[in-house]
């Protein structure tokens, strides 16, 4: 166990642990990115806050370490503190993520001033050790004592307010707040030797941030079906021409009529019947070709 407890502390194994949780945490906020996209629910936006947050602890830790790499910062110095610091908000602000998916003015309140409560914890941990002459190892400092003391109160009332509100996916929560407490109580019980990180808690979390993926999910995404066409019969072109029994009686008609006047009204009703005319009329001219006389009507 302290071998692997080693690996996790060393350079290489500091730079893996902190690309491991990065990825944990850029995969769950892209997929709460296309969730909130799909659904535009506020949980999702939520998500979208709480991990964009964690993202930011991880950069600027990766930030720092290539500042120091330069020599521009005394790195033995900043780190440890920051990374304890660090360790603490992303905790704090796991307990927001699980704990209260839905708005809650008071619970954002209470998250952002325990954040500044941690950034003025932070300014006096990094005073207190740079002033430290002997410059002890980190684990061994009473300033390790109150952020892993810290940790382990943040994880215990997270247990406790998970526990009597059960949220949805609260199991998941349930898991990463239990790793956690219990990494630092195993740093706290046999991990306060040499070194200036706690490989128990890196172990810990290294298990915890990958649930992170399954925030997402808590919420269904709305079922998007396939958009159905209605389809519109298609509306038969008007007729033009009748093929009734009734247009060829008329038109039959037309050939037992003698008288001049029957035989008009019969060619407009076969013709109106023929070619489907609401109306129909029989014009001629008279023999002086100056008027128009209708001779019949249907």
């Amino acid at each position: 166990m302290n071998q692997i407890f080693n690996v996790l502390t060393e350079p290489a194994g500091s730079l893996i642990y902190h690309l491991i949780l990065a990825f944990s945490i850029a995969g769950a906020f892209q997929a709460a990115f296309v969730h909130w996209r799909t659904s535009e629910f506020p949980q999702a936006r939520r998500v979208l806050v709480g991990l964009g947050l964690l993202l930011l602890a991880q950069l600027t830790l990766f930030v720092v370490g290539g500042i120091g790499g330069q020599g521009l910062i005394n790195l033995p110095v900043i780190l440890p503190p920051l990374d304890r610091a660090f360790t603490l908000f992303s905790l704090v602000w796991m307990l927001w993520l699980w704990n209260f998916p839905e708005p809650s003015r008071a619970a954002d309140a209470a998250t952002a001033l325990l954040s500044l409560l941690i950034a003025v914890g932070l300014s006096l941990s990094l005073i207190a050790y740079a002033q430290d002459l002997s410059r002890p190892p980190y684990n061994t400092t009473i300033n390790d004592g109150i952020w892993q003391l810290a940790s382990i109160a943040v994880a215990v009332f997270g247990l406790f307010v998970l526990g009597v509100r059960r949220p949805n996916g609260w199991g998941y929560g349930l898991a990463v707040l239990l790793l956690a407490f219990a990494g630092h109580l195993l740093h706290m019980v046999v991990g306060r030797f040499d070194g200036n990180f706690p490989g128990a808690v890196r172990l810990a979390y290294l298990a915890a941030f990958p649930m992170l993926m399954t925030l997402p999910q808590r919420f269904p995404a709305p079922v998007t079906g396939p958009t159905s066409v209605k389809s519109h019969a298609p509306v038969d072109e008007r007729r033009r021409y009748s093929t009734d029994p009734k247009t060829f009686h008329a038109l039959l008609g037309l050939a037992g009529e003698s008288s001049a006047d029957k035989l008009s009204q019969a060619i407009t009703r076969a013709i109106a019947q023929t070619m489907l005319a609401d109306l129909c009329f029989l014009i001629y001219l008279t023999d002086n070709k100056n008027q128009i006389q209708i001779a019949s009507g249907y």
